[in-house]
Formats: structure tokens, C-alpha cells, sequence
């Protein structure tokens, strides 16, 4: 695989878990809006090949203008709103 994709891939690991472990351990993760960004576009991108492989649940759908990683969680199959 493409560095650039490879790359894509492990920020959506660090940001998409950071966020669950955060919230199963009910503490908020802060990302910066250009690495959320990132998370969503790639999301997005890859996601029905990614629903197809179980590795993202369906869309939730996130307001166009919610902060970029709340977009990028509901590209991913998660619910910002979600609370352990």
C-alpha cells in the first residue's frame, strides 16, 4: 500500500479508538480539527468497503456543522453522543 494510505489508516486507529477508549473510561478525547479532518475524509472514502468488512457500523448521521470529529465518528459508524 501507498505511505499516504497506510498514514490515513493509523490516524483513523488513533483518533476512531482513542475516541472509544476515552469514552469506556468516560473522559473526552480533543483532536485537532485538521486531523479530524483527515479521520473523516478517509472515512468516507473507504467506507462501504469498510461496512462491507465489518470494521465500520453504519453511518450515524452528524450535522454538516458539528465539529469535524464528531463528522469524522458518524463517517466511522459512531455515535458522538454515545456514553459509556
Amino acid at each position: 500500500m501507498p505511505a499516504a494510505v497506510v498514514g490515513d489508516m493509523v490516524l483513523g486507529e488513533f483518533v476512531i479508538h482513542g475516541w472509544d477508549l476515552a469514552r469506556a473510561a468516560g473522559t473526552l478525547l480533543t483532536c485537532n480539527d485538521e486531523a479530524a479532518e483527515a479521520v473523516r475524509a478517509s472515512a468516507v472514502a473507504m467506507g462501504e468497503q469498510a461496512r462491507a468488512m465489518g470494521v465500520y457500523g453504519p453511518g450515524v448521521p452528524v450535522p454538516p456543522d458539528a465539529p469535524a470529529l464528531n463528522r469524522a465518528l458518524g463517517a466511522s459508524g459512531r455515535n458522538p453522543a454515545w456514553r459509556a
